[in-house]
Parts: structure tokens; C-alpha cells; sequence
């Protein structure tokens, strides 16, 4: 048998952090990443406190470097709801949840959560492998082997795929099925906060949803939702996207287009059509299992893909330590994770429907939401 290595496939949020898992349960990891190197980008997101939980099972180091790096959210802070003239339709009591949940929501740019990931990872002794993806596999029974792109191959005990949406080792495990476009596009940067909204907000007009956290003193980053056919936005120059945008809120209250007006020009608006793909259970077959957006990729209407990657993590870095029969460990995690994110890409899917205007979005205090935030590595643990 091959020695009892682990291949990652996808050097993402997700797959970084399976490896700082494995690694200080004693396995030699690599990490085969496409990207050269992390890139900057506008793109922020928000870690509710299940994501913060995971972490802690994770790495507590690393838990606390992501608090250092992010906005935590005062006891007694709230975001605004919105209507698009500016008055407050609700409010989002987000520095509650630290009380409720026994961690608090951390919003952060992508590229800082990306950057703390792969620096634990290498200072714990993960093998990066940046500039190359995996291109195939084949499960030997008693090894795997991941083909990548340069022509090489990497052999060992387990592949996981992290490699996202359009999962290479996905294909391989159920084979070519295209994902469903989830009837919008998002665009997102970061800018100064104004004065009237310092901690963000939320609001939604007919086809356009807004949604802003801080990430920094004076900071926000900003995400927009806008109903369109698919390949209709990505199609757009950044620049072009950008202003395009501006002209479908240009009825809205000033302070809130000049959140997108002020746009960041360092950081280009990043465009991207969503999709996700529906809730299947066959996540490992063998040897070869799948993590992240390869496993269950959904909407950002829950903000969750970030936080079920993280789970997904702390569960398997449980799990598939040394001398464990790595087939049966990838059986257990799959059967474990498949209900809990199940649910989440259903409950994201209700919650797009902010796009058509057909309701508000989401508040961390709406009760069906408990169970989501509340989640402790543990409890993924207890049961089949």
C-alpha cells in the first residue's frame, strides 16, 4: 500500500484548511493548486459562527488569526435592512450572535481568509504544488493516483477533491453533468464606508439585491445580486459591469449607490454568474472523496459556502487520521455531511429568491437559521 500521503486537489478556502486538519493529526499532505499565487481580489464574505467553530476544531491558532484579521461585530451591533430609498425596514442584530452561538460572525476579504489558510498551511508543513491542477485519477485499491497537468503523477492513500464547481475529481466519481445557474449574477468590490451605514446593510429592490459588511475601520466590501440570463454580466468588462450596475440603482438613496460608486479601483469588480448543483449523496467512492464546492456547491443566499467547506474540513480532518481505513473514513464523513448540506443548499435556494424582489433578505436572527449557526464540529460526529 501506498504510504498513507493524501492529495488535495484545490488549493481554495476549503482545501487549505483540510490540509492544516490533516497535518496536525500527523499525515503528509499535498495541495495541487491551479493558481500561481493568491490573487487580490474585491470579493469579501462573512464566517457565521458554525464557520468560527470549525476553525476552533480545525486549528485554534488559525481561529484566532481570522478574528484578528476580520470585522467582529460590537455586542450591540446591528446592520440595516433597506428599502431603496434608504429607510430602515428592520435591523440585523449581528453583535448578538457571539452571545447566542458561542462565536461571533467575521466578514473579511476572501483574498485575507485565503492568505492566513495558506500560510498555516505551509507553516504546518503542507506541500504546495501552486501553477498545476489534477486532470484525472485512478483508484488502485490500495492507492490512488492523481494525474496533473504538467504530466506528472502523485500517489498515495486518499484524494480529496476541493477543486470546486467544475470538480475534476468530481467527474471522476459521478461523471459530466453540467451545474444549474441559479437565475443571477453577482458583483462585488469594496469601498469606504459612509457615515449613515459604518457597519453595512441590506436592502433590495426589484431584480437588484445589496448586501455590505465592514472589513476593516472605514471599510466595506459589497456584493450585488442581479436577476439576468446567464453569461449576460460576465460578458460585461469590469468597468463596464460597474457602471451598468450604477444605472440600474440610479433611483436609489445616494448614500447607497455611492457604496458602488466609490468602488475600490485597485480592486477590479469582480463578476460572476451563480450556480450550484442539486444535493447528491455519493460524495466518495474508494479512495477518492470530494470537499467544498466540488461536493455540494450552492447559492450565497444562506452565506454558507464558505462555512459548509469549513465544516466539511473539520469533520474529515477527524476522521481520516493515521492508520485509519481511508475508504470506510471517506464512507463516514460523506454520510455525515450529506444531510447538513443538503439542507443548506435548499434553505440558499429559497433565500435567492431576494433577486425577483420577491422577499427581503435573510437576518441572523430568523429562527430557521439556529441549527445553521449553531453547528459544532461535534455534533457532525456524534451519530452515522
Amino acid at each position: 500500500m501506498a504510504e498513507q500521503t493524501v492529495t488535495i486537489a484545490g488549493g481554495g478556502i476549503g482545501g487549505l484548511a483540510l490540509g492544516v486538519a490533516l497535518r496536525r493529526s500527523g499525515l503528509p499532505v499535498t495541495v495541487v493548486e491551479r493558481a500561481a499565487a493568491v490573487k487580490d481580489a474585491g470579493a469579501g464574505l462573512v464566517l457565521y459562527p458554525n464557520a468560527l467553530h470549525a476553525l476552533e476544531r480545525i486549528d485554534g491558532a488559525l481561529a484566532g488569526a481570522v478574528r484578528a484579521a476580520g470585522h467582529v461585530p460590537e455586542p450591540d451591533e446591528v446592520r440595516p435592512v433597506l428599502d431603496t430609498a434608504g429607510s430602515v425596514v428592520s435591523t440585523d442584530p449581528v453583535g448578538e450572535l457571539a452571545a447566542r452561538f458561542g462565536a461571533p460572525q467575521v466578514s473579511l476579504l476572501r483574498t485575507t481568509l485565503q492568505s492566513l489558510l495558506l500560510r498555516h498551511a505551509v507553516d504546518a508543513g503542507v506541500r504546495i504544488l501552486h501553477g498545476t491542477s489534477v486532470t484525472g485519477c485512478t483508484d488502485r485499491g490500495d492507492e490512488v493516483e492523481a494525474a496533473l497537468s504538467g504530466g506528472d503523477t502523485l500517489t498515495g492513500a486518499a484524494l480529496i477533491g476541493a477543486d470546486g464547481l467544475h470538480s475534476v475529481v468530481r467527474r471522476c466519481l459521478l461523471g459530466q453533468e453540467p451545474p444549474r445557474y441559479c437565475g443571477y449574477t453577482t458583483l462585488r468590490g469594496r469601498s469606504p464606508a459612509p457615515k449613515e451605514y459604518p457597519h453595512g446593510f441590506i436592502v433590495t429592490g426589484v431584480g437588484v439585491g445589496v448586501f455590505a459588511a465592514p472589513i476593516g475601520p472605514g471599510r466595506l466590501y459589497w456584493t450585488a445580486k442581479v436577476a439576468a440570463p446567464a453569461g449576460t454580466w460576465p460578458a460585461k468588462p469590469p468597468g463596464r459591469a460597474w457602471a451598468d450596475l450604477l444605472a440600474l440603482m440610479a433611483d436609489w438613496h445616494p448614500a447607497l449607490v455611492d457604496v458602488i460608486r466609490r468602488t475600490d479601483p485597485d480592486a477590479p469588480v469582480v463578476v460572476t454568474d451563480i450556480n450550484d448543483r442539486a444535493p447528491v449523496t455519493g460524495w466518495s467512492r474508494g479512495r477518492v472523496g470530494l470537499l467544498g464546492d466540488a461536493a455540494h456547491p450552492m447559492s450565497p443566499g444562506a452565506g454558507q459556502g464558505a462555512g459548509m467547506a469549513l465544516e466539511d474540513a473539520a469533520v474529515l480532518g477527524d476522521l481520516l487520521g493515521p492508520g485509519a481505513d481511508v475508504p470506510e473514513a471517506l464512507r463516514r464523513y460523506a454520510g455525515r455531511r450529506a444531510p447538513r448540506t443538503a439542507a443548506v443548499v435548499r434553505l440558499s435556494r429559497l433565500r435567492d429568491h431576494v433577486v425577483h424582489g420577491e422577499r427581503g433578505e435573510f437576518s441572523t436572527h430568523d429562527e430557521e437559521l439556529t441549527d445553521l449557526f449553531g453547528w459544532r464540529a461535534a455534533s457532525s460526529l456524534a451519530t452515522e
